[in-house]
């Protein structure tokens, strides 16, 4: 059952209102009347008649914090209304003296007047607050949207650049792919060109080989026209002891022979020197080879320019090699033909005693 104003015992003007009191009987009386007017009007009777304080509509909207500001101001009016007539029905009860009577309603009067002058100011206030609390509202609404805006703005930048990111990062995967191809490429070639040095490398051993087979043979033919000339030297010399009346024509040949022999031999030593040139030469460019492979593999960007070069030089060393090989053949002819020579000279008829 719902309790009625009068119901509460009449205020002291020394009692304070504790608050945590206050705001528990608040939170109880929540719990009972959850109809908004209910609850401003059980809290305005609660203020008044339990804790002796002057409800007002500010302090209504502070404590029950429901509903919008002219709610606590229409029920505060209401309030004070069923008030007064309350207090003029108990005041009209027969048996009250005239003076009690008068004293009552003048002074249930002036509560009243008083209450509805503080009640008529502070919904003035709240309406210049709900005013001033609008034109905020309206200018957190205005900088929402001009934020939005600004916002939307940023958005569509940030689209935009992901979108160029999104199509710089294509370019460069397609750049990475055309690397990869060209790098592939590239070591093929690499590949290529050292299995052509190995080659290369491989006929140049050969070349070496065989140039020093020829050198030697030269050599053995040097050593066998050495041994035959001694003979014929020998030789020479007993016919030369038989035949007294021959000694000059026998050793006009013996120094003929020594000529020739010492001929035969500056050419098996220029021979020599000229092999032992075309070795050093073959062994430099070898070494340029090498050289070029080394910088080829540092720099597989230059690959084809570097094995073009290699190619000519190789063709180069190879024209070399031929020319050095024709002329150790050539050498190898002469010192047979030289050496073929002398024992032609040395055979002579014995002249008459």
């Amino acid at each position: 059952m719902t309790a009625s104003p009068l119901d509460h015992p009449l205020p002291t003007p020394g009692d304070a209102a504790p608050e945590a009191q206050l705001a528990a009987d608040v939170a109880t009386l929540r719990a009972q009347f959850p109809e908004t007017r209910a609850l401003y009007r059980e809290v305005c009777a609660l203020l008044f008649f339990r804790y002796g304080i002057t409800p007002t509509a500010n302090k209504l909207y502070q404590l029950v914090r429901k509903g919008s500001m002219g709610t606590p101001t229409e029920v505060l009016a209401q309030f004070w209304q069923d008030l007064r007539g309350k207090m003029r029905v108990t005041i009209d009860q027969p048996g009250l003296p005239d003076a009690l009577k008068a004293i009552a309603a003048n002074a249930v009067q002036s509560i009243w007047q008083a209450a509805n002058e503080a009640a008529s100011a502070e919904l003035a206030a709240l309406r210049a607050e709900a005013r001033l609390q609008a034109s905020e509202a309206e200018a957190q609404r205005d900088q929402a949207r001009a934020a939005v805006v600004v916002a939307e703005q940023e958005k569509a930048a940030v689209q935009a650049e992901l979108d160029a990111a999104q199509r710089a990062s294509a370019a460069l995967q397609g750049e990475l792919d055309a690397e990869r191809q060209a790098h592939v490429a590239a070591q093929a070639r690499h590949d290529e060109s050292k299995r052509q040095v190995e080659a290369l490398e491989r006929q140049l051993g050969e070349m070496h080989t065989q140039f020093s087979a020829d050198l030697e043979r030269t050599r053995e033919q040097v050593v066998v026209a050495q041994e035959r000339a001694s003979a014929t030297e020998r030789r020479a010399l007993r016919e030369i002891d038989q035949e007294r009346t021959l000694r000059q024509k026998a050793e006009q040949a013996v120094a003929e022979l020594r000529t020739e022999l010492a001929a035969m031999q500056a050419r098996a030593q220029d021979a020599a020197v000229a092999a032992a040139e075309a070795r050093v030469r073959l062994q430099a460019e070898y070494d340029t080879l090498s050289r070029q492979l080394a910088q080829a593999e540092q720099a597989l960007g230059l690959g084809l320019a570097a094995q073009d070069g290699l190619r000519a030089e190789l063709a180069a060393a190879l024209r070399r090699a031929e020319r050095a090989q024709a002329e150790a053949n050539a050498a190898r002819h002469l010192a047979t033909a030289r050496r073929r020579a002398p024992t032609t000279r040395t055979k002579f008829k014995p002249g008459p005693a």
